[in-house]
């Protein structure tokens, strides 16, 4: 039960599920999986914080909350803006050229991105820990808080891993590389939108 319930909160679209479509598309099965890896690290990061104790610092504290969800927005924005300007080098080049150009991102850019955009999501900590409370009674010991914590890291790399390798479909990366330029358009809008949207429920 506590699998599935992080499973569902791992699939609601948001700035995981948008960057990994993004990186996975744009840049290969093996930089998705890079991605997912920093994302699990994030992950592990929010499960250390809430079983620490100190997840009430994000909830008590708006101004604490607000500035790291400000941070998560700017790069959120960043690799928006980044998005953007790649369609436009795009346009200027034949589909043969963007090919040649879907596996430009480093080792190490996919899995700080992978990381960072998990880690400056405010509202992971406070999912795993609302999670967690109803799953964990006080009297337990560290063993299943551990355990626990190794379902959501691990479940949630090898999600993100699958779903990466998902896209590397023949049909869908074909219609990707073909429409690569509008697809990016519609990843930057919809990080933008994701930002707005943030900003407006606080």
């Amino acid at each position: 039960m506590f699998a599935l319930v992080i499973l569902a909160g791992q699939f609601t679209p948001g700035p995981d599920f948008l960057l990994i479509l993004k990186i996975s598309l744009n840049n290969g099965k093996r930089a998705g999986a890079l991605a997912a890896l920093g994302i699990s690290l994030g992950l592990l990061i929010h499960c250390t914080i809430v079983l620490s104790g100190l997840a009430w610092l994000l909830e008590e504290n708006s101004n604490l909350s607000k500035t790291i969800k400000f941070v998560g927005s700017i790069y959120l924005l960043f690799i928006a803006y980044n998005l953007i300007k790649d369609t436009l080098k795009t346009n200027s080049h034949k589909i043969e050229d963007s090919i040649s150009n879907t596996e430009n991102l480093s080792a190490r850019k996919a899995f700080t991105q992978g990381f960072l955009t998990n880690l400056l999501n405010p509202k992971v900590v406070i999912f795993l820990g609302a999670v967690l409370a109803g799953f964990v009674n006080p009297d337990k010991g560290l063993n299943e808080k551990i355990l626990l914590s190794a379902i959501i890291v691990i479940q949630g790399g090898l999600f993100w891993f699958l779903f990466a390798c998902s896209l590397q479909m023949k049909g869908i990366k074909q219609l990707f590389i073909k429409h690569q330029g509008f697809f990016n358009t519609v990843f930057a809008i919809l990080l933008i939108v994701l930002i707005i949207s943030s900003a407006v429920k606080n």
